[in-house]
């Protein structure tokens, strides 16, 4: 049963936790823009700077109407040390893969059109685009369950299918990714969608295909993601979403646009 929290205290955040939160709520919505979107679905996460847990995305909400403040602070027990609203059930999705991957500091999960039809087979990811090339490790299938990874015991024995992996397939699901940085983790969710539709769309095609050796694939992924790379991708999607939104708010206000902070 879901669970509201109205009267946790408010935890003091530092510029780095705002910041952080700031461009968390940006990823949410950029992936809507994307195709992530399920109704009040899917959440990510980033480990707190300050070592208290993992600031969560509130229930309720879908991605596009998440801002900053949309977010609550848990430990890794689960325990709600601030903020207000509904605690996603699967939260141990979050605090398990951070508790197994020190080097990840946030984690996403959603339901995607074409990532939950391909949890659904047990085919490899493979890299026949560039977007597949992302992916140093092919994302496993994690067939222990379909139903919601709310136990910490689901939750890492996801973790021990993710392994080294940047992604991983829920079966009937939908997808986890996670990475180093808010534009790892923004892209990788991205880019696992794009791949998964490539991939179905040729397999409907009938056509003979192939993808690359593994090390052209290993070459290309350095050559087209090198962090220089990472920062102009990121910087692209928050432009597009600045403007999907101002144009929004220019429909709403009658022409009139307020001014929301655009991405610095």
């Amino acid at each position: 049963m879901e669970r509201l929290f109205s009267n946790a205290p408010i935890m003091a955040k530092n510029d780095e936790v705002r910041r952080g939160l700031w461009d968390l709520a940006r990823a949410h919505r950029i992936m809507e823009l994307e195709g992530h979107n399920d109704m009040s679905l899917g959440h990510c996460s980033m480990r707190d700077p300050w070592d208290r847990g993992v600031w969560l995305k509130r229930g309720n909400l879908g991605l596009e109407e998440v801002q900053e403040e949309d977010f609550i602070l848990i430990d890794f027990e689960g325990n709600v040390l601030g903020g207000s609203g509904v605690r996603h059930l699967e939260w141990p999705i979050h605090t398990e893969l951070l508790r197994a991957r020190p080097e990840a500091n946030f984690v996403c999960h959603t339901h995607p059109l074409y990532a939950t039809l391909f949890s659904a087979t047990r085919e490899k990811l493979l890299p026949l685009t560039n977007e597949g090339a992302w992916f140093s490790i092919p994302p496993p299938h994690y067939l222990t369950t379909s139903d919601l990874i709310d136990t910490v015991e689901l939750g890492r024995d996801l973790a021990k299918c993710l392994g080294k992996a940047e992604a991983v397939f829920l079966r009937n699901h939908g997808m986890c990714v996670v990475g180093a940085d808010v534009k790892q983790m923004t892209l990788a969710a991205i880019f696992l969608e794009k791949a998964c539709r490539a991939q179905i769309i040729l397999a409907q095609s009938g056509l003979k295909h192939s993808a690359p050796p593994k090390a052209e694939i290993d070459k290309k992924r350095k050559t087209i993601y090198p962090v220089r790379a990472q920062n102009n991708f990121w910087d692209y999607y928050n432009r597009r979403l600045d403007r999907k939104e101002r144009a929004e708010e220019r429909r709403l206000s009658g022409g009139a646009i307020p001014d929301r902070g655009e991405y610095r």
